[in-house]
């Protein structure tokens, strides 16, 4: 089936409103997030130090398999705090297909149990439906949002749970879970503490989440 004139028209406008619009959460600090779709191709982003045998496994996952469409309505309402959710294209909650949430984590603790928050951070790719369409010459890419240093978190190497949050005036957002000696699994929550236009700050669950420990856990 052909692009319709109207669909590709539609689409430039909600592309060119996302391109212009995720520049608005800028870093201020070092644990402010970064948001926005990049110009330029997206780089798989290894951690900076881990156990893992390639650096494939660095890539974790969020998703929800029980009710994908109340996953896209979470993660819009997530990112309101930094774009109109309306500039996102359908993102799915399984996680086998080409859309979703690919993320890239490094929760790094001391023998206390305690997080170093400077050496720990979080890079969420959203791969909508948009994401690797080409558009007026350019492939557009996943949105990001980045914190290149965490808020808090603390884990019990005997119980094998963790936590750990990112905060900045944007809003929080949490991983919480366990781990054994293969994955890292649990729930994604955030608590947005500002929306762009038209929208009011948004709260819930993001997801699950599962990624290799050997990458995640440090």
């Amino acid at each position: 089936m052909k692009t319709s004139f109207f669909n590709k028209s539609v689409m430039g406008i909600l592309v060119l409103a996302a391109l212009s619009l995720s520049a608005c959460a800028k870093k201020e600090s070092s644990a402010t997030r970064v948001a926005g779709r990049s110009n330029t191709p997206a780089v798989a982003q290894p951690n900076a130090v881990n156990s893992c045998g390639n650096t494939s496994m660095n890539v974790g996952k969020i998703y929800d398999y029980t009710n994908s469409g109340a996953f896209e309505s979470q993660v819009k309402s997530f990112i309101s705090a930094t774009l109109d959710p309306q500039t996102l294209g359908t993102i799915s909650g399984n996680i086998n297909d080409k859309t979703g949430i690919d993320f890239f984590g490094a929760f790094k603790f001391d023998s206390s149990g305690n997080l170093v928050a400077g050496s720990s951070t979080v890079l969420i790719k959203i791969f909508d439906s948009y994401a690797g369409q080409s558009y007026n010459g350019q492939v557009i890419q996943p949105y990001q949002v980045e914190f290149s240093a965490a808020a808090s978190g603390t884990i019990n190497r005997n119980t094998r749970q963790f936590t750990v949050k990112f905060s900045d005036s944007y809003g929080d957002i949490v991983f919480q879970g366990q781990y054994d000696g293969t994955l890292a699994q649990g729930n994604v929550t955030y608590q947005n503490r500002t929306a762009v236009n038209g929208y009011s700050p948004a709260s819930g669950t993001l997801g699950q989440f599962k990624a290799y420990t050997c990458a995640l856990i440090q």
